[in-house]
């Protein structure tokens, strides 16, 4: 839940980007928090919408980034923590794409 004290819980997420239904601040999650900012995640309690939101403190202020989501906090957790791409990774799947081949050989990259 958020913590209200957090110093960058300012409340900036008010309201559902659906219906615009304010949200009740003790029902955002927070699911990260890192040197990097905080990962919360949001259901609207009027229409369902899930909101994923990114806050981060840099030298120029706040940078809030969202996403509307059908993920569910727990799925959301579940691609957080996984392993980082190698650069061999992506450039294998850039030539993938080149060569219109991606969707054959996606069992292969999952």
């Amino acid at each position: 839940m958020l913590n209200t004290n957090h110093p960058l819980s300012l409340k900036l997420i008010k309201s559902c980007p659906i219906c615009s239904n304010v949200y009740e601040q003790t029902k955002i999650q927070i699911l990260e928090e890192s040197e990097y900012g905080i990962l919360t995640y949001v259901t609207c309690q009027n229409c369902g919408a899930n909101l994923l939101t990114k806050i981060s403190t840099l030298a120029q202020g706040l940078v809030g980034q969202a996403i509307l989501t059908d993920l569910k906090a727990s799925e959301v957790m579940d691609f957080a923590v996984g392993n980082d791409l190698e650069a061999d990774q992506v450039l294998k799947m850039q030539e993938m794409i080149h060569q219109n081949q991606l969707i054959n050989n996606f069992r292969e990259i999952i």
